[in-house]
Formats: structure tokens, sequence, C-alpha cells
């Protein structure tokens, strides 16, 4: 005879079998009723975005769609009308759906607040609902978002606030961008996709108390290159205390194209902070100034590695006519000026011209074979140069390699 404690184990099993089994089929039924679900939302999305008759009513087109998603929840349609990636003509469909089946006070109601991570994420796609269907509606919803402590809530409003016609819509991510209560990077990333001008707030901003603020503004001013004595304000900026202000501030000059930017980025190309110097050095390489070519190779023997990286990338946007400025640091007493000079030599080209024009004569300049060596003792050659003349030069260029002694010098 079994003992009762073996029979109740026993059962006990069999129990927790039988509800996994349950539970595996149910989970298994809701996930494909979702499935088929989200397929016959997007096959009326589809329907209704290749839909011919764009000029029809809008009421005629809802019209058209109820029968197609009669048999979806209320979130997945509003989620399908909110979604970014579902085409604007069937969208607007959508959002007029959700306002005539359900009421435009329910879609207040949903956006105005919210208690469980359900409902939050209901009130997150009830207010892109609502400021779909009319993006210069009143702000106040936004407002209450925005004064949000969770953080999901708080960018959605931000968000939306970057799309707003409304020109207080950018009022408050300025004001947004000022305190201390959301990321500011992402203040900054609305800020500047808002279709406002808000070039006079942001200029205050360049005195703000906090650097952080003050950071933001000259990055945000980069967009507003053509108001009048604008590079003003911002050389002021580069003189700031904090480096990132001062980074910030030459990025956008770089952009004005001034006499008054040039003149701040190459003062900064003395500044103590590393990354004030590259970012100078980047704004002199939009200038288009050959003319500079000295300053920026001062650099190049830089202790900060991305600085050197910078004043190579400068020169090499500068072009060829920077060679005589190349050749005279190809005896500088500093290994990281000669490397990086050679560097930049054979980038721009100099070097494989200058090969291949001496290895064409009769008789190789002893100069510019004296130049050749010095540029290879910094450089590395590659055999791709005698690959790249072809087979009518190429055998003249290797047997100038071989004078000057390169001729086994191969890739990296």
């Amino acid at each position: 005879m079994v003992p009762l404690v073996e029979m109740v184990v026993r059962a006990g099993a069999v129990g927790a079998v039988v509800a996994w089994i349950a539970m595996s089929a149910y989970v298994l039924f809701v996930q494909r009723r979702r499935t088929a679900a989200r397929m016959v939302m997007a096959s009326a999305v589809a329907a209704v975005a290749d839909d011919t008759r764009g000029d029809a009513p809008p009421a005629d087109r809802v019209a058209q769609l109820a029968p197609l998603i009669a048999d979806a929840s209320r979130e997945l349609i509003m989620q399908a009308a909110a979604d970014p990636h579902t085409p604007p003509r069937a969208a607007d469909v959508l959002a007029a759906h959700v306002v005539q089946q359900w009421g435009l006070e329910t879609l207040e109601r949903d956006a105005a607040s919210h208690r469980t991570a359900r409902d939050k994420w209901r009130r997150i796609t009830a207010l892109r609902v609502l400021f779909a269907i009319d993006r210069s509606r009143d702000l106040g919803l936004l407002v209450r978002a925005l004064d949000d402590r969770d953080a999901d809530v708080a960018a959605a409003a931000l968000s939306l606030l970057g799309t707003s016609t409304d020109p207080s819509a950018a009022d408050l991510l300025v004001d947004a961008l000022r305190t201390r209560r959301h990321q500011r990077s992402r203040i900054a990333v609305e800020i500047d996709r808002s279709p406002h001008d808000v070039a006079g707030r942001l200029r205050v901003l360049l005195t703000d108390s906090d650097p952080q603020v003050r950071r933001w503004a000259a990055t945000l001013l980069g967009r507003y290159t053509t108001i009048p004595n604008l590079e003003r304000d911002l050389a002021e900026a580069a003189d700031d205390p904090d480096a990132a202000v001062r980074k910030a501030a030459v990025e956008s000059l770089g952009r004005t194209q001034t006499p008054v930017a040039a003149v701040t980025a190459i003062r900064l190309l003395n500044d103590p902070i590393p990354f004030v110097r590259a970012a100078a050095l980047r704004a002199v390489a939009g200038f288009d100034r050959e003319d500079l070519a000295g300053e920026v190779a001062t650099l190049l023997g830089d202790r900060d590695w991305w600085v050197r990286l910078a004043a190579k990338e400068c020169l090499e946007r500068m072009g060829p006519g920077v060679w005589p400025v190349l050749v005279r640091l190809l005896e500088d007493h500093d290994r990281f000026v000669r490397n990086n000079a050679a560097e930049v030599f054979q980038n721009l080209g100099l070097l494989d011209n200058l090969i291949i024009m001496e290895a064409a004569t009769d008789d190789p300049a002893d100069k510019k074979i004296d130049l050749l060596r010095r540029v290879a003792a910094a450089v590395r050659l590659t055999d791709s140069l005698t690959e790249r003349v072809g087979a009518k030069i190429g055998p003249r260029v290797r047997e100038l390699l071989t004078t000057i002694g390169l001729q086994h010098v191969r890739a990296a």
C-alpha cells in the first residue's frame, strides 16, 4: 500500500505539471492573439496608407478603417496612431478613429495623469495622439507631464514640445534647460529640433551662473550663424572659465566663418585644456586659410594625441599648398613633429607625386632625393605606390626607391 506522504507528493507533482501546462497554453494563446491583432493592425495601416483616395472626407476614411480594426484593442490602436513609423496619412485616420470611438475627453483624461505602469504608457500614448491631431493645442497637458517625476513621461513631453507649433513650447524648453530636473542633453536635442527661433534667449544664457547652461547655450547658438554680432557673444564665451563652455563656443564660432572667429580659434590653440585646443583646430580647418598652417603646425608635437590628430587633419584639409611648412618641419628636433609632418606630406599625395616626377627624369635632383629620404625616414612607404602608378612607370619608381635605400619598405 502506497504511503500517504508519497501519494500527496505525487498528487502535488501532477498538479504542478498540469498547472504549468495550463499556464503555458494560456501564455501561448495570449501571445498568438496579440500577434494576430498586430498583423491585423499592420494590414489596416497599410491599406489606409496605400489608399489612393487621399482627398476623401475624413469621415469616409475613418468609416473605411473601422471594420478593419474592429477587434483591435484601444491600446493597440492608440499605439499605432502614436507610432512615429506609422505613415502620416494612416496616423491621422487612426487618431480620428480614436476620437470618434472613445471621445476627446477620454483621451485628455488619460493624458492628464497616471497611477500604474499600464496607465503611464497609456498616458504617454494619449499625449502623442492628442498632439498628433493638433500640434498647436493648449500646452497645459505637456506642462503637467514635464513636471512629472516619472522620467518617461517627462521625456515624452520634451519630445512633443520639440515639434509643437506653439511658440511658447520653445520657451518651456529653454526654461527646462535652466533647471536641473531633466537631462540637459535631451532638452538640447529638442531645442535644436524646435521650429522656433530662440536665439535671443540662448544669448542671455551665455552668462548664466550654471556652466552647463552656458555650455548648451553656446552649442545651440551654432545653428544661428547669420545673426548680427553673434560672433562677439561667442568670442566672449570662448574666454569662459569652464573649459566645456570654451570648447562649445569655438565650435559654434567656427560655423560663422568670420574674422572674429578665426582670431578666437587661433588664440585657443594655446588653451591649457587639450579638448579645447582640438576643437579650435577643427574650427580653423573650416576657414579655408592656408596662411594659418604655421600656427596649426606648432601643434603637431602637442603632448596630447587627440590634439596632434586634429592638427594633422587640419593641415590635410588645407590642401597641398601647405607643403613649404611641412618641409621645414621635417628637420624639427621633435620626433612627433617630424613624423606627423611627414605623414601629412604623404596623405596629401605630395610624396607620391614627388617620387613619380623624380622617377620620370633621367637625373633626379639631389635636393629632392634628400627630401625623399627625410620623409621616408619618418613614414613607412608601401609597395602599393608602384602598383598605383601602373606598369609603365612602376619599374622606374622602384628603381628610385632602391637608389635611396627604400626597396624593402612595406606596409605596416
